[in-house]
């Protein structure tokens, strides 16, 4: 017989689902009226380098923006950078960006984990990461991933284009 799995406050694996993750250039929020949510300004859709300068290029901040609904719990959570190649009529093939072929990450930035108040309300998240780097042009998807769970929770395609 299996023994169980501490890592994970829930015998059974957590649910945990996403209504958006929005990429964007800031986000504020008001805290003289928390039900106006949170504000998001520059969503992106596609990025370039300065005029006069190529790739590779750095990023120095990009916002992400996302909700969350499931499983009650106590979420560690983090955004993982991936290049996108399309391989000839076969699936997407993710090219990871970190050091030695390792998975580009970002933490969120914060000590403690997100909180998710339910499986019937939409708890709201942002954070910025710092210093995101496009080696060169193409598609570039960033990932919503959970500790607990083994696939990502959203994506989100930019372009990054000359």
């Amino acid at each position: 017989m299996d023994e169980p799995d501490d890592s994970h406050p829930y015998s059974d694996p957590p649910e945990l689902y996403a209504a958006h993750l929005v990429t964007c250039r800031s986000y504020w929020y008001d805290h003289r009226r928390p039900e106006a949510g949170i504000s998001l300004a520059g969503i992106l859709i596609h990025i370039e380098p300065p005029e006069g300068s190529s790739f590779p290029l750095i990023i120095d901040r990009i916002c992400i923006y996302f909700q969350l609904w499931g499983t009650v719990c106590e979420y560690r959570l983090r955004i993982r950078l991936v290049r996108v190649a399309a391989a000839d009529g076969e699936e997407d093939l993710e090219i990871q960006l970190g050091s030695d072929g390792s998975p580009r990450e970002f933490p969120m930035p914060t000590n403690r984990p997100a909180e998710i108040d339910g499986i019937n309300y939409k708890n709201d998240f942002a954070f910025p990461i710092f210093k995101v780097p496009f080696a060169e042009s193409g598609v570039y998807e960033f990932q919503l991933w959970a500790d607990g769970i083994d696939q990502p929770i959203a994506c989100e395609r930019i372009l990054a284009r000359e």
